[in-house]
């Protein structure tokens, strides 16, 4: 499977609204890149017009490495919380398209897209998509990100998709995923192209 990734950086003192209007346009290439029919479909902040003016979030400067055109999935065996199985990257094989979000509980910008990735992933995976989450949070600094929460978190919001744990961020770092949310679309056979999610 060959994949592009866009993730914007954190930086401080930006306006929330400004990096969630990043992040949320992140996934856009789905319709456009996978070419199998695909809709896209709009996010919106559910958040107040006043709310989403005012408020300011304070995020660490982490730049996002990206990947270049051709970049392959690297490979992974991670357990999921919820039901305790191992999942491996041969599993989506038979898939013509994978999702790979990298996400966590406690990560706001996460927080504020979560319904919508579950509406997208649902829509999606009726159509063929394979999604899978990992969170690479290390619980020494965020136990609220251990399996435990994850799988209450994967339950409550009901995904749709595995939600996996890699305790040694070892899949994090070979995916080059520097924060979250951050979103890696793979493609068999065909190389697909950069875009945006709106």
């Amino acid at each position: 499977m060959a994949t592009v990734a866009t993730a914007g950086a954190h930086a401080p003192d930006v306006p929330q609204r400004a990096f969630l209007a990043t992040r949320t346009k992140q996934l856009s290439f789905l319709s456009t890149s996978l070419k199998m029919g695909f809709n896209l479909l709009q996010l919106r902040s559910t958040a107040p017009a006043t709310a989403r003016k005012n408020l300011i979030i304070r995020a660490a400067r982490i730049e996002s490495q990206g990947v270049s055109l051709g970049f392959r999935a690297p490979h992974f065996e991670l357990p999921e919380p919820l039901t305790g199985k191992m999942w491996k990257l041969e599993d989506f094989e038979s898939y013509p398209a994978l999702l790979v979000m990298f996400i966590c509980n406690h990560c706001p910008f996460v927080k504020h897209l979560q319904k919508d990735i579950v509406k997208l992933s649902n829509f999606y995976m009726k159509k063929g998509l394979a999604v899978v989450a990992i969170s690479s949070n290390s619980v020494a600094t965020h136990p609220q990100d251990g399996p435990e929460f994850m799988a209450e978190e994967a339950k409550l919001f009901n995904y749709p998709f595995p939600y996996l744990y890699d305790e040694s961020q070892d899949v994090a770092r070979d995916f080059g995923a520097a924060c979250t949310p951050e979103f890696f679309l793979f493609k068999k056979v065909m190389v697909t192209c950069p875009g945006k999610f709106t």
